[in-house]
């Protein structure tokens, strides 16, 4: 597995386990004895008993809020991208699907008629490599093969996908900066991947030959897709192809880590303090008890 499939998963693997114990543990013992609240119970409990539980449904609900609004903005960005690329599609000419087939994308490459000089994949869950006309008649047999066989590996590893899921979940735990690092070694490490296994099969002139023609950017959905020539990494792309050293990643923000220790914490002890403001473990057997006992009913 290479370093940006480790950092993808290192992701996940930290969302899921930092989302799991405290979203159970809240479940269970804060919004179950919550919502089974008598319409008198409050008052005995008292407000100030009730406030940690409702600041944390609010931040759990306000968290949930932001994944999902980044994941329907994404979404709808892809599905825009994708009906801009057939309202632009071209019948695709026998160079370009030879060279397609010989990459393993038989059937995922898409001409458009546009005199830009770009190459993207898009698509979520299938995901296709779009061109530009005016940058496939500007590259030679192998530079063509070269961008081909670097937006390959962004298909093959679903990175539009991924890139969706990465954003949500970075905005899910925004107490949690320190995820952010994560997610952009992954959008670095996949783009050094990628080029690296462009230049095993086309060559290192090639792969630069194309990068340098696909300088300018157009303007297009970039949070939907991903573009061969993404400018946030562009200069060291270039640079490792012409000196054959790889880039550092990026160093470890101390003021990242203790924020998101921080915010790590105070959630926890929130949901402490709301346990222990419901009733704690002790509530929840007496509520089952309950539940059980055939006079509750």
């Amino acid at each position: 597995m290479d370093s940006a499939g480790r950092n993808f998963l290192g992701l996940v693997g930290i969302s899921a386990t930092l989302g799991a114990y405290p979203v159970c543990g809240f479940a269970v013992y804060v919004l179950v004895p919550l919502l089974s609240l008598s319409p008198g119970a409050p008052a005995p409990i008292g407000p100030i008993c009730l406030l940690p539980a409702i600041l944390l449904t609010a931040l759990i609900a306000a968290s949930a809020g932001l994944a999902v609004k980044t994941l329907g903005f994404q979404t709808s960005a892809s599905r825009r991208l994708s009906r801009q690329v057939r309202a632009l599609a071209l019948p695709t000419p026998p160079d370009l699907s030879s060279t397609a087939k010989a990459a393993g994308l038989d059937g995922r490459v898409t001409l458009l008629d546009s005199p830009e000089q770009s190459s993207f994949v898009y698509g979520m869950l299938v995901p296709r490599v779009a061109i530009d006309r005016g940058f496939l008649e500007s590259l030679t047999a192998e530079e063509l093969r070269a961008t081909l066989e670097h937006e390959r590996y962004h298909v093959r590893h679903l990175d539009p996908l991924r890139a969706m899921l990465g954003k949500a979940l970075t905005k899910a735990f925004f107490l949690l900066p320190s995820l952010e690092l994560l997610r952009l070694r992954y959008e670095a490490g996949r783009e050094l991947a990628a080029d690296c296994r462009a230049e095993r099969v086309g060559g290192r002139r090639a792969l630069l030959g194309a990068l340098l023609k696909a300088l300018e950017e157009p303007d297009r959905e970039p949070v939907a897709g991903v573009s061969l020539a993404g400018p946030d990494l562009l200069d060291a792309r270039i640079s490792r192809l012409e000196t054959g050293k790889a880039p550092a990643p990026a160093p470890i923000d101390p003021q990242a880590l203790l924020t998101s220790a921080l915010g790590a914490c105070s959630f926890l002890l929130l949901l402490m303090a709301a346990v222990v403001g419901l009733g704690g473990t002790t509530a929840l057997a007496n509520m089952a008890a309950e539940i059980g006992n055939p006079l509750w009913l």
